[in-house]
C-alpha cells in the first residue's frame, strides 16, 4: 500500500512539473507534452483497477484430500462436484488431491502428527474423529445445527458428532450386505442363504462344482471385519459390543459372543467358504473375482456394485442381487440390524479459512451432488433424493438400510484408533487360523482394559 501511495505522488510531481513547462513550448512540441501527461493522468485513473485486479487474481486456496481416485466407484460423483464448484466460483477454489483408499489412512495420520493436515478430509467418523476433536485437530461445524443441517438425513450426522457439535459433512450413507450371484444360484440350484446353515451349505455346493464360494481381499482386513461384525450382531445384538468398549454391565471383548463370531468365522474357513490364498489378496481383486463371475458371494458395501458396473455393465444390471446377511439361531440376535453409517464425509481443520465451513456444505450440499449421488448408484445424505436412485438394486439397498432396526458403525471407524488396529489384526488372524477365537478375544480385551480403563 505504502508503495502505491508512493508511485501515485511521484506520478503527480511529474504532471505538474510538464504542465509548467506546456506554457513555455512550441506547438509541435506542446502536442508532444501533452500526450505525455495524457498518459501519466490515464495511468493514475487504472492504478485502483489495477488493484482490484490483482487482489480478484488471490482467491482463498482451499486444500482437500479425498479417496475418489480414477478406480474408485464414488469418481462419477466427486471429483465432477469439485469442478463444477470451482467453475462457479472466483474468489475460492477448492486444491483437491485423491489418495487410494488405504495409503490415505496413512498418510492422513503421518499429516496429523506433523500439523499439516489439509483443509477438508475425508473421514468415516467414529473414533479416529473424535480423536482428532479432542485433539483439537479439527474444528466442529455449526452451520449443520441449523436450517443447512436439516437437509442432511439425521443418521448421516450421527457418527460425525460428539457432544452435540457435528464435525463432519456427510457425502453418503452405506450398509453392508451380502451380493450374490444370480445365475450361478440359479445353475447350481441353490437356494438364496436367509440362515447360517444355509450359507455353509451354499459354500459346499459350489466348492464342489469348481465356483469360489465367496470373494474375499482380506489384506486389507476391513474385508475381513465385516464378517466379524455382521456376526456379532446376529449372535448378540449391538449391545455386547458397546457394553464392551463403554465398559458396562460387566462387558468385556473376552465375553462368549465375541469368541462365537470367531468360531463361526473358522467354521466358514474350514467349509472352504472363501477359497484359498483370500488373506493375501486385496479388495479390487476380491470384488473383480466377484464382478468377473468367478465367486458365487461376496460381502460388502453398497458403494461396491458401483465397482461391479465399472468392471461388467450387463453383468452387474442382470446377475447381481442382495440379502441382508444371514440370521443365526439365536435368541439374543437382531436379524435386522446391519453394518453401515456414513459412506463418505469431511472434516474440516481447526486451522483452515474461515471459508472453508460455507464451501464444503455448498460442495455436498447443493441440488447437483444430490442428484449425482443418487443417480450414480449411492445412497444420498441429503433428504429428498432418495426418490431419484434409478437402479433397482440400489433402491433395494436404501430401503434394508431404512428399515434397519440398528446400523452398526464399522468397528475400525468406531473405535480409537489404538484398539481399531488390534480389531483388525486379531481378526485376519482368525480367519488365517494363526490365532483362536478365544486367543484374539482375550488380546482385544488385553488392549482394551490398558487403553479405555486408563481413560
Amino acid at each position: 500500500m505504502a508503495h502505491g501511495c508512493q508511485s501515485f505522488l511521484i506520478i503527480l510531481w511529474q504532471i505538474r512539473v510538464l504542465t509548467r513547462e506546456l506554457f513555455q513550448l512550441g506547438e509541435k512540441q506542446m502536442r508532444k507534452k501533452t500526450l505525455v501527461v495524457l498518459m501519466l493522468v490515464l495511468g493514475i485513473a487504472i492504478m485502483p483497477l489495477a488493484g482490484a485486479a490483482t487482489a480478484q487474481s488471490d482467491p482463498v486456496v482451499i486444500t482437500m484430500w479425498h479417496i475418489a481416485t480414477e478406480s474408485d466407484s464414488f469418481y462419477p460423483v466427486l471429483p465432477p462436484a469439485i469442478e463444477r464448484f470451482n467453475e462457479t466460483h472466483d474468489n475460492i477454489k477448492i486444491e483437491a488431491e485423491a489418495i487410494q483408499n488405504d495409503a490415505f489412512k496413512t498418510q492422513l495420520q503421518v499429516a496429523v502428527a506433523a500439523g499439516e493436515q489439509p483443509d477438508i478430509f475425508q473421514t468415516w467418523g467414529g473414533g479416529l474423529l473424535k480423536s482428532y476433536a479432542d485433539a483439537g485437530v479439527v474444528r466442529d461445524i455449526p452451520e449443520l445445527d441449523g436450517e443447512l443441517g436439516a437437509g442432511f438425513i439425521p443418521g448421516s450426522l450421527g457418527p460425525s458428532t460428539f457432544d452435540g457439535k457435528h464435525y463432519a459433512v456427510p457425502a453418503n450413507l452405506a450398509g453392508v450386505f451380502l451380493y450374490y450371484n444370480t445365475s450361478l444360484f440359479e445353475q447350481y440350484d441353490v437356494a438364496v442363504p436367509e440362515t447360517w446353515d444355509q450359507f455353509i451349505a451354499a459354500c459346499g455346493t459350489f466348492s464342489e462344482n469348481g465356483v469360489i464360494p465367496v470373494a474375499l481381499g482380506n489384506v486389507n482386513r476391513w474385508t475381513g471385519s465385516f464378517w466379524f461384525m455382521n456376526l456379532m450382531l446376529r449372535i448378540g445384538g449391538p449391545e455386547p459390543f458397546l457394553n464392551a468398549f463403554n465398559r458396562v454391565n460387566d462387558g468385556s471383548f473376552a465375553s462368549p459372543e465375541f469368541v462365537e463370531a470367531g468360531k463361526y468365522i473358522q467354521e466358514a474357513v474350514d467349509a472352504g467358504c472363501f477359497g484359498e490364498g483370500f488373506n493375501g489378496i486385496d479388495y479390487p481383486d476380491e470384488q473383480l473375482l466377484f464382478g468377473t463371475g468367478l465367486a458365487a458371494m461376496e460381502l460388502q458395501g453398497d458403494w461396491n456394485y458401483a465397482g461391479l458396473i465399472s468392471i461388467d455393465e450387463e453383468f452387474a444390471h442382470n446377475n447381481v442381487g442382495v440379502v441382508p446377511f444371514p440370521t443365526l439361531d439365536s435368541e439374543n440376535g437382531d436379524p435386522k440390524a446391519l453394518v453401515g453409517g456414513t459412506g463418505q464425509a469431511f472434516a474440516i481443520s481447526a486451522d483452515a479459512p474461515a471459508e472453508a465451513n460455507a464451501a464444503l456444505i455448498e460442495l455436498l450440499g447443493s441440488d447437483e451432488f444430490g442428484m449425482s449421488v443418487a443417480t450414480n448408484g449411492f445412497i444420498p445424505a441429503l433428504t429428498g433424493y432418495a426418490e431419484n436412485i434409478e437402479d433397482p438394486l440400489v433402491q433395494q439397498m436404501a430401503t434394508l438400510l431404512g428399515e434397519a432396526t440398528y446400523v452398526q458403525l464399522a468397528y475400525d471407524q468406531f473405535l480409537p484408533p489404538e484398539l481399531a488396529q488390534v480389531h483388525l489384526d486379531t481378526t485376519q488372524q482368525i480367519f488365517g487360523k494363526s490365532m483362536s477365537p478365544e486367543e484374539a478375544a482375550e488380546t482385544m480385551e488385553a488392549a482394551a482394559a490398558d487403553f479405555l480403563d486408563a481413560e
